[in-house]
């Protein structure tokens, strides 16, 4: 549901932004293939799975490996830098992110090696969006980056799991309030706003400033829904946002050092 919902937002971007679908090569449809069933398909199937077998909690904590992952990736696929700066940013997020979704309450830990194993394997592939979409920007807008991707995983999803199971609930007036919350605000706007920045950022540090997301859920968990915030997740709210601060600090000082070399 959330590709569904998002694909029409998509396609309406794409025709008015390109006017009209781009030209792809072979080799576009191969990256975006391969996009598409990482992220597309595989990224939702894993992260679904590990909340189903080992909660929120754990599935968060599992999905944050995700800057560790990326930084070792891109210093592999990129050859991004590996510098000090960038290493600790990634340790304060792990951190940070194990602290904000109470990795430390064994009370709130359900474990079991099919969910864990899910829940790695979503990590992995977050950590892939970044990759794929820095090298889909060489040559496509962020949009038409994340509208093949959406598209292929739809198609990929819809083959795996048709969608029969549910017609009795489109009746419902709820299920289209959460389906358009999840389609458009929970992956149209943030896939594309995520696409736009790792074309002007380094993958690795992108994946670094994006993990202020468990931040942002328990501040509006508290705000709209009331929900009470713990002292070890103030504590792990302060350690991603310092990663993030190191994470960009340290681009603002290498475009500086580029500039004056040039």
């Amino acid at each position: 549901m959330r590709s569904a919902v998002a694909l029409p937002g998509l396609l309406l971007l794409l025709l008015c932004q390109e006017g009209g679908f781009p030209r792809l090569k072979r080799r576009d449809l191969i990256l975006f293939a391969a996009f598409g069933l990482v992220n597309g398909a595989l990224y939702n199937i894993f992260y679904f799975t590990a909340v189903e077998l080992v909660g929120v909690t754990v599935a968060v904590i599992l999905l944050y490996t995700a800057p560790a992952l990326a930084t070792l990736l891109a210093r592999f696929i990129f050859k991004e830098q590996l510098s000090w700066g960038k290493a600790v940013a990634v340790v304060l997020s792990l951190g940070g992110c194990f602290l904000v979704a109470r990795g430390y309450d064994v009370t709130v830990l359900r474990l079991n090696l099919m969910g864990i194993t899910a829940g790695i394997m979503s990590g992995i592939c977050y950590a892939c969006f970044g990759l794929f979409a820095k090298k889909a920007r060489e040559r496509f807008s962020a949009v038409t980056t994340v509208f093949y991707c959406t598209l292929i995983g739809l198609l990929l999803l819809t083959i795996i799991r048709p969608p029969l199971g549910l017609a009795p609930l489109v009746r419902t007036g709820s299920f289209w309030g959460s389906a358009l919350g999840l389609g458009l605000w929970g992956t149209l706007v943030p896939w594309v706003s995520y696409s736009i920045g790792v074309a002007q950022v380094e993958a690795s540090r992108a994946a670094v400033v994006a993990s202020v997301e468990p931040v942002v859920g328990v501040a509006l968990a508290v705000t709209l829904l009331g929900e009470r915030i713990q002292p070890g997740q103030i504590v792990g709210m302060i350690l991603v946002l310092t990663a993030v601060m190191c994470a960009q600090s340290e681009s603002l000082v290498s475009k500086e050092v580029s500039g004056t070399n040039e």
